[in-house]
């Protein structure tokens, strides 16, 4: 599941002199039980732990991993909602088509300017189509930028949680 997600890592910081992995899980868990640690994971995938670093439209994760004598946090951002806003996206073209060809149809100078060779789709789709991929990338470009920020308060959050 994990491979599938990523999108995109970011490093967000690196922490050191901070305890063993165990007294870090502990410290880590006790937050996430308190309600200060959102989306907290314990383990998996070569990480220590993960959690939710909140982004708009997308949501990331922030995994943990040990990196000598410290922890290194890395933002990865998913795969899953950027692929579903994309079909989202796709698929609402075509019901709008008849919908504006019936709705203009019922105007007169529109059914005489269609009644030749010029048809609805070869205006609508154009407009409808084209600026689709240029939405979902501004809404990964907007959602790595506000998850990174959630990300890096969260962890300087931590920082006095977790220092030895």
């Amino acid at each position: 599941m994990a491979g599938s997600e990523n999108h995109s890592d970011a490093p967000v910081a690196t922490l050191t002199g901070v305890p063993e992995d165990g007294e870090v899980l502990a410290r880590l868990g006790k937050l996430s039980k308190g309600g200060k640690l959102a989306g907290y994971e314990p383990g998996g995938d070569g990480r220590l732990a993960s959690f939710a670093a909140f982004g708009t439209p997308f949501d990331g994760r922030v995994d943990i991993t040990r990196a000598g004598d410290g922890l290194r946090f890395e933002l990865r951002m998913p795969r899953k909602l950027p692929v579903v806003f994309a079909v989202a996206l796709a698929l609402s073209v075509w019901p709008g088509l008849p919908l504006t060809d019936a709705f203009l149809q019922g105007f007169g100078w529109y059914e005489r300017l269609t009644s030749g060779v010029f048809v609805t789709w070869m205006w609508y789709v154009p407009l409808a189509a084209i600026p689709a991929p240029f939405a979902l990338l501004a809404a990964m470009k907007k959602s790595h930028a506000s998850a990174l920020e959630h990300a890096k308060e969260t962890v300087e959050r931590l920082r006095p949680r977790l220092s030895a």
